[in-house]
């Protein structure tokens, strides 16, 4: 989906939120190839052990996520 994004005075854009909630993340790593910027979505390394606790903690809370929104949501 292409959108056209206008700069602020400052130079910042701002990312459209249905974006930003796909990538499940606020951190954002941007790259200058030739003509082009291409901002990607940075995400935070958390171990095994620490995935597993998060995600345990959310059953237990009722929170239930089917294996493919787990890969999506913790980079499996």
């Amino acid at each position: 989906m292409n959108k056209i994004l206008k700069a602020t005075s400052r130079g910042q854009i701002t990312l459209p939120k249905t974006w930003r909630d796909k990538m499940n993340t606020s951190n954002f790593i941007a790259t200058i190839e030739e003509n082009r910027i291409i901002i990607q979505p940075l995400y935070e390394k958390k171990s095994l052990e620490d995935i597993i606790e998060d995600s345990w903690n959310e059953y237990k809370n009722g929170k239930v996520i089917s294996h493919e929104e787990m890969i999506k949501k913790y980079g499996l």
